[in-house]
């Protein structure tokens, strides 16, 4: 590549990620974990075979993996970092030590929806702020 071709020479849309805030990352597994068991309440309503929910360590488990994973765009405060993991650990023992919880499907789906949209409405503010900053030339 030549240097004439290297050059830009005009201005560079780019996104710049916004750090989610350290509630709404607490929140998280919460949130997930009742979104997933309001959708399958759901789902058991469409397929005209009601019934209630069971909690098991599969939803606590990939709820603790999102976690620790968001857990490293966090704005954490100076000497926090660390509980990222530990964080994402208990949320996990949890689900070990609930598995098998039977959760009624009319509060699955109550509280399911509006995390749904409580977690779309996060995600949506996290990502439309600063989507395309413009960078100068």
């Amino acid at each position: 590549m030549t240097r004439q071709n290297a050059r830009q020479t005009n201005r560079v849309q780019c996104t710049v990620r916004r750090p989610l805030p350290l509630l709404s990352w607490v929140a998280l597994p919460v949130l997930f974990t009742a979104v997933v068991l309001g959708l399958t309440s759901v789902g058991q309503l469409l397929l005209a075979s009601p019934g209630d929910t069971v909690l098991t360590s599969a939803h606590m488990g990939t709820a603790a993996g999102v976690t620790a994973m968001v857990g490293y765009s966090i704005e954490w405060p100076p000497g926090w970092r660390w509980l990222n993991w530990p964080y994402a650990f208990v949320v996990f023992v949890a689900g070990i030590v609930l598995h098998g919880m039977v959760v009624p499907a009319i509060l699955a789906i109550g509280l399911g929806i509006p995390s749904a949209a409580l977690l779309l409405r996060i995600t949506w503010l996290h990502r439309g702020i600063g989507k395309h900053a413009a960078l100068p030339s």
